[in-house]
């Protein structure tokens, strides 16, 4: 699965959703993420603010405050990602 991020790059989520690569539009690979612990690259979602964000899906005894599923933010120039709000 795969969807253009902010800022015009692709991510895509590989193998069981334990990494996510970020891919240049000629289709190189710039870099890969992998999912926090106890957690998996779910899908791709919109935003409200950021656009295109991958959610991720923590096990249900490591939701965070109550919620499993959360948006993330990847940051192009520092190759990391920002928990953002919880997905739904």
């Amino acid at each position: 699965m795969e969807a253009k991020l902010e800022g015009g790059h692709i991510g895509r989520i590989v193998g069981d959703g334990s990494r996510l690569e970020i891919v240049d539009s000629g289709g190189a690979i710039l870099f890969t993420l992998s999912a926090p612990a106890h957690a998996v690259f779910y899908l791709f979602a919109v935003h409200a603010v950021h656009g295109e964000c991958p959610v991720v899906s923590f096990d249900p005894d490591h939701a965070i405050n109550g919620w499993m599923d959360w948006y993330y933010r990847v940051d192009i120039e520092s190759r990391s990602m920002e928990r953002l709000n919880p997905w739904r």
